[in-house]
């Protein structure tokens, strides 16, 4: 019984998360966090036609999170892991808008690049800079566009969270490459911040910090305890909260 109301608690947790981040932004704290009031989960993980729907800068938000997904388990040592993100990255490209990412400066073949290292079997002191250089193409791209940070970042909590809603359930892992990739849009939204003015984003930057450092310390790796879906659902909320303080 007791077993059985773990579960209902957390799967519940994991549908205030989403929707804390799919929501518009509330002007005041949130409520005391109650998970036994929310409906089960329904987001799901990216589909192509769904990536395919967004604007160009979303675009290489998504694909930031991703590269950076993919770079994190490649750091820890799981270079078959590194492969099988990059490979469905690459599969989900075909549906963006290559044009129009490109006229911001998208260079697709720094992504193929990567790829090309690992099949290779390069030393990873070739690879990282290949990894590092895609990520600040992308950055690159996103600062180009010109949209304004905070809605960059609301965009990658929503990926972030229904992402962590379909790769953890019940505190075990079911879908690591979601799971993975629910870290890289964190860290992506995290790096978008940080160098940003601390007077107006410190509370935000905090709370990224915060979202981040709730993984393992050795990444998003298979094998590994990931954190409690009401840990996270709160959290995500709390980075709604400072989202909604931006001007």
């Amino acid at each position: 019984m007791i077993q059985d109301l773990l579960k209902l608690t957390a799967g519940a947790g994991l549908a205030l998360m989403v929707a804390a981040c799919d929501e518009q932004p509330p002007r005041a704290r949130p409520a005391a966090f109650d998970p036994m009031v929310a409906n089960p989960a329904t987001q799901k993980a990216v589909k192509a036609d769904e990536a395919a729907s967004w604007s160009p800068p979303q675009q290489a938000a998504f694909l930031a999170g991703r590269v950076i997904a993919a770079d994190s388990v490649f750091r820890a040592g799981d270079r078959d892991t590194a492969k099988a993100q990059l490979g469905d990255l690459r599969q989900q490209m075909a549906a963006l808008d290559a044009g129009a990412l490109q006229a911001l400066g998208f260079e697709p073949a720094r992504i193929d690049a990567i790829q090309g290292a690992l099949d290779l079997d390069l030393p990873d002191e070739e690879i990282a800079p290949l990894f590092a250089g895609a990520e600040a193409n992308l950055s690159g791209v996103i600062e180009v566009s010109g949209v304004a940070p905070k809605e960059t970042v609301t965009f990658l909590m929503r990926l972030s969270a229904e992402a962590y809603d379909a790769g953890v359930r019940y505190g075990e892992i079911r879908d690591l490459e979601a799971y993975q990739a629910a870290y890289g849009y964190a860290v992506a939204a995290r790096d978008l911040i940080s160098p940003l003015d601390e007077t107006v984003y410190g509370d935000l930057r905090l709370e990224l910090d915060i979202l981040v450092l709730m993984w393992p310390a050795t990444g998003p790796l298979a094998g590994r305890t990931p954190p409690p879906e009401v840990r996270m659902s709160e959290q995500f909320a709390r980075v709604k909260v400072a989202l909604a303080v931006l001007p």
